[in-house]
């Protein structure tokens, strides 16, 4: 469905029926809702209940081929030779400096079927295809993703499939059937809550969709915008492109955020070391520079933020501006300052519901980045008003309990 110049995603109709506001968010040349209802709802029936979010516009780079494995065990640093057929798992792909290019999820559909969900890298990894036996494509509208999270999301999947879904271990997959059409469910999420990914052909997207949303009716199942979503993973500690660094690709990131040479990061930088299998036994792009990063530990490095909110208002009272520490999270950078010295800033800040604080991430130089550390933000309002100085703390992160995992 197109929609001016934008496209509508395989759950389209769907979502756009229940949706009571005006907020919707532009992602990849598609449309999806930003807000259904208001942020506290949905965010409530992420972590409480059960919640469905459109994950559709997520680029879908496709590898077929027979040499497919060998081929995805070249670009990503985890050892792919291990990985089961219906398995998903996260990986970052690097360049050959060993700058991450995106962080996503490896889905193996097949024994020669992949599919990378991440920022776009299709032309990233034709480039690298080279010798090797494989199809590279973009199959981003091919497929809806519904992304069905929350405590209680295991009991809508049981009553919308009539099964069992107690034994699918995380970063697993199995196939099923939803109103008639065949579905892969995956074990996964980006909100830290028990969750599951639905991915569905496009045309079955309205039946799959209406079908879990009727499933869901008496556990109060709620349609979740990427508002929530996107408070839901900060709060979760799951970084993103575009947000916690740039994309080391000549391709145009699939957010409206101009990529910066500066925010480029190695996988250490960004705590995605338990990734990195070094000693696999295939070659893999930028094993000699990601080899030499962990020898000399990298010089900076992401950890989490806790702002002082009171200070903050207070700020912007003096300035006779409105004190709004918004949940909506920011995708602009902050200076953090130590010492009065600037060595580093922050990013994807925003007031937390769950847990009554103002939280961000920050990259940092390593020796600062430990918990505990006291630096300073320049702070500034949404409207990009500079209100003055801040304390901030570094502290660990993810900043609530995670429910993904057994």
């Amino acid at each position: 469905m197109e929609i001016g110049s934008m496209r509508g995603t395989p759950f389209h109709s769907s979502t756009a029926a229940r949706t009571n506001s005006t907020w919707w968010y532009s992602w990849g040349g598609y449309v999806v809702p930003d807000v259904y209802t208001d942020l506290y709802t949905e965010l409530g029936a992420i972590r409480n209940g059960a919640a469905m979010n459109e994950m559709s516009p997520i680029p879908k780079t496709e590898i077929k081929g027979p040499d497919s494995r060998l081929f995805v065990d070249y670009l990503f640093p985890r050892d792919i030779s291990k990985m089961r057929v219906g398995s998903a798992w996260y990986a970052p792909c690097c360049t050959d400096d060993g700058m991450v290019v995106a962080d996503g999820i490896v889905f193996r559909f097949d024994e020669d079927h992949f599919v990378f969900a991440a920022d776009n890298c299709t032309k990233h990894f034709r480039e690298r295809a080279g010798l090797f036996d494989v199809s590279v494509n973009n199959v981003t509208d091919d497929y809806g993703i519904l992304a069905l999270q929350g405590p209680r999301s295991m009991e809508v999947l049981g009553e919308a499939t009539g099964e069992d879904w107690s034994d699918l271990e995380f970063a697993r997959i199995r196939t099923t059937k939803i109103a008639g059409a065949c579905v892969n469910v995956a074990r996964q999420g980006f909100t830290g809550e028990l969750g599951f990914e639905l991915w569905v052909d496009r045309p079955d997207g309205q039946d799959v969709w209406e079908s879990v949303a009727g499933a869901g009716a008496s556990v109060g199942v709620q349609p979740a915008g990427e508002y929530a979503i996107d408070v839901a993973r900060v709060e979760a500690g799951l970084l993103l492109i575009s947000a916690e660094y740039s994309g080391a690709s000549t391709e145009e990131p699939s957010a409206d955020v101009p990529p910066n040479l500066v925010d480029h990061a190695t996988p250490y930088e960004l705590n995605l070391g338990h990734c990195i299998k070094l000693g696999k036994e295939s070659d893999f792009i930028g094993r000699t520079a990601l080899a030499g990063d962990l020898a000399t530990g990298p010089s900076r490095r992401l950890t989490g933020l806790e702002f002082d909110a009171p200070h903050i208002a207070r700020l912007a009272l003096n300035a006779g501006r409105s004190p709004d520490l918004s949940p909506r999270v920011r995708w602009d950078h902050l200076p953090l300052r130590h010492n009065g010295e600037l060595v580093g800033r922050a990013s994807s800040v925003t007031w937390s519901p769950t847990t009554s604080r103002l939280i961000g991430f920050g990259m940092l130089p390593t020796e600062l980045a430990n918990p505990g550390t006291e630096l300073a933000v320049d702070w500034a309002d949404y409207w990009g008003c500079a209100l003055g100085s801040a304390p901030v703390t570094t502290c660990e992160y993810p900043f609530i309990e995670l429910g993904s995992r057994p």
